[in-house]
Order: C-alpha cells, then sequence, then structure tokens
C-alpha cells in the first residue's frame, strides 16, 4: 500500500519572509522556527476544512479522514528567501471504512461517494485477516489468493475537487497571516525554544 501525496505552495509565506527575517534577525534560527510554527498551526487548519469538505461528498466519517491524512511541510531557506511546499499524504482507505455492509447472507454492498448508490460486490466478502476486519475479494475462482478492497485515499478526495483545494488554500493564508505575528512574539519573548 504505497502513499498518496498532494501539494500546493503558500505565496503568502514566501512573500512575508523578509519581514519575519528581519524582525528576528537577533534570534538564531528564529524566523524558521517563527515560520514552522505558523505553517504547523495553518496546515492543521486546511485539514480541518478539507475533512468538512469530504465528508459532506463522500460517505466516510470525519475522525476517519482525519485518522488518515497527515500534514507534509517542506520549508526550504536561502539567503533570497524562502520556498515552501505544502502538503498532505495518506495511504487509500479500506472500503469497509466507507458506508459498506454486509447482510445478513453475506452480500457485501457499498458506496464510497454520498451521491451514489449502494451497489453490491459480486465476489467481496468481509472477514478478519491479521487481525483487520475489511472487505476481501477472492482473485480467482479458488479460495485463495484474497485481496483487500481500498476506497480512495485523503488527499485524492481533497485534490479531486478544486473548489474544496481553493477553500483549504485560503485557509492555510488566514491561519499563518494570523498566527505569524504570535509566534513572533512567543520567540521574542523568550518561547520559541
Amino acid at each position: 500500500m504505497s502513499a498518496v501525496y498532494g501539494g500546493l505552495i503558500v505565496d503568502a509565506v514566501e512573500s512575508g519572509f523578509d519581514r519575519v527575517q528581519k524582525i528576528l534577525a537577533g534570534v538564531p534560527n528564529g524566523a524558521q522556527k517563527a515560520v514552522g510554527s505558523a505553517l504547523s498551526r495553518a496546515g492543521k487548519s486546511g485539514r480541518t476544512v478539507a475533512a468538512r469538505a469530504i465528508t459532506k461528498e463522500y460517505a466516510i466519517t470525519y475522525s476517519q479522514v482525519i485518522a488518515n491524512v497527515r500534514n507534509i511541510n517542506r520549508t526550504t531557506y536561502a539567503a533570497g528567501g524562502v520556498q515552501v511546499t505544502f502538503g498532505y499524504a495518506g495511504h487509500v482507505i479500506p472500503l469497509i471504512r466507507f458506508d459498506a455492509t454486509a447482510s445478513s447472507d453475506g452480500a457485501i454492498a457499498t458506496r464510497v461517494k454520498k451521491s451514489g448508490t449502494k451497489e453490491f460486490l459480486d465476489r467481496a466478502f468481509q472477514a478478519k485477516v491479521g487481525g483487520h476486519t475489511g472487505i476481501f475479494e477472492r482473485e480467482t475462482e479458488e479460495r485463495y489468493p484474497i485481496k483487500e478492497l481500498f476506497g480512495p485515499s485523503v488527499p485524492q478526495m481533497m485534490y479531486s475537487n478544486e473548489d474544496v483545494m481553493d477553500e483549504i488554500e485560503e485557509k492555510i493564508v488566514e491561519t499563518y497571516e494570523k498566527r505569524i505575528d504570535h509566534e513572533i512574539s512567543r520567540i521574542l519573548n523568550g518561547y520559541g525554544g
């Protein structure tokens, strides 16, 4: 199971970095610490916005979205400024985490998007394999091998909708701009570690 990544670049961080550097010039790595902390908080805000948007469109719970995504921040500092790539990573999510039910005769019905109707999966069954309960399918007519069925990853759900991406980016920039001055103050007052 491979991780799925997606990213965006937050331009507001780049444009304001010179100001942060000037204010924290006397603090070793002060600008990097302030930007890093503000970005971390911004990432969590973006993730919250994404989770709410995803649960409106997909048949998955908010807690499952949050549990299956992590922030990826890559910040490169150079003499000319800063380059920030911000994004999310996550693995594909087991199909059982979406709207899946097993009937009394073992037939599996599922839907990934809320707008869709539940579809029965012909060769699928629910089982506990290696301590994990999931929806599996036989790869041949034989009893084994079997494979688990998965839905999309959180980044795939996020990045498939441009409106969601715009909302996430807007929230990240807004949160970063609110947090950066707070982080500067914390560092100037000796709490920046």
